[in-house]
C-alpha cells in the first residue's frame, strides 16, 4: 500500500502558491498560481467564440452575395426578355400600321367598286366536321 501512496504523491504534485502582498494594508496572503493554459483558457474561448462567430458571417454573407448574384442575373435575363418582346411588339405595331383599316376597305369597296353588303338571305353557313379547313367539291350556290 505504501507504493500506491507514494505513486499518488509523485502523480498529484501539490500546487505552487505564491506570497503575495496587499498594497493597502500590507497584509500578506497566499495566492495560487494557475499553469499557463489555464490561465489563458478564458482568452482563448473569446477567441475561439470569435473566430466561430466571424466564420459563421462570412459564410453568411457568401449565402447573401450569391443570392443577390443569382437575382442580379434573372434580373437582367427577363430585361433581355422584355426587350426583345417590345421590339416585336414594335414590327408588329408598324406592319399593322401599313396595312389599311376595315373602314378604309368597306369605303374603297362600296364607292369605287361599287359592291352592296350581303343581305341575310345571301348568307349561307356549312355544317364541318373539320375545324381547320373546308373542302369545295362542288359548286356553290
Amino acid at each position: 500500500m505504501s507504493m500506491l501512496n507514494q505513486w499518488r504523491k509523485e502523480r498529484i504534485k501539490p500546487r505552487p502558491y505564491a506570497m503575495c502582498v496587499n498594497k493597502k494594508t500590507g497584509a500578506v496572503y497566499l495566492k495560487r498560481q494557475y499553469p499557463w493554459y489555464i490561465r489563458e483558457l478564458p482568452f482563448a474561448a473569446a477567441f475561439v467564440a470569435v473566430a466561430l462567430f466571424a466564420l459563421v458571417s462570412c459564410f453568411g454573407y457568401i449565402g447573401v452575395r450569391t443570392d443577390i448574384e443569382h437575382r442580379i442575373h434573372r434580373i437582367e435575363v427577363l430585361e433581355q426578355s422584355i426587350e426583345r418582346m417590345k421590339n416585336g411588339n414594335t414590327l408588329t405595331e408598324r406592319q399593322l400600321s401599313l396595312t389599311p383599316s376595315l373602314d378604309d376597305v368597306y369605303e374603297i369597296a362600296t364607292d369605287e367598286l361599287g359592291m352592296v353588303p350581303a343581305g341575310e338571305e345571301q348568307v349561307i353557313f356549312y355544317q364541318r366536321s373539320y375545324r381547320d379547313y373546308v373542302y369545295q367539291s362542288d359548286n356553290l350556290p
